[in-house]
């Protein structure tokens, strides 16, 4: 299973993007191995995500700078700042070392692959 293939395509189709703004990532938490808890904005409410990365990162290796996530003590680093952030482990900054991925991006595995915490309760009104 090829998820980041399956990402790639998502991404470049021009219309799933238009019109559609992404709130972002609020919160991202270490939980255990490979998982993370993600919070991510929904008009005035939060949906909440737990994502095993494993499959992501070791299972399909997409190399390049997602390699050193790998590293389960580089993995532990996260952050949820809008994106999902890993900070230079020897800076301890978001700079050129670090790594990060877009809302959009964690939201689609998270939809996918992840377990559903918590669902918004609003309701959109079109």
């Amino acid at each position: 299973m090829m998820k980041w293939e399956e990402w790639y395509r998502v991404a470049r189709d021009e219309k799933l993007w238009q019109n559609r703004e992404e709130k972002g990532l609020l919160k991202a938490e270490y939980v255990t191995d490979y998982i993370l808890r993600l919070w991510f904005e929904e008009n005035l409410d939060i949906s909440i995500y737990e994502l095993d990365f494993y499959p992501l990162l070791v299972e399909e290796n997409p190399g390049g700078i997602y390699s050193s996530l790998k590293d389960i003590e580089r993995f532990w680093l996260v952050e949820g700042n809008y994106a999902l952030i890993w900070l230079n482990p020897e800076t301890g900054m978001y700079d050129e070392k670090a790594i990060d991925v877009a809302p959009e991006c964690i939201r689609f595995f998270c939809e996918r692959y992840g377990k559903k915490l918590k669902a918004s309760e609003r309701i959109m009104v079109a």
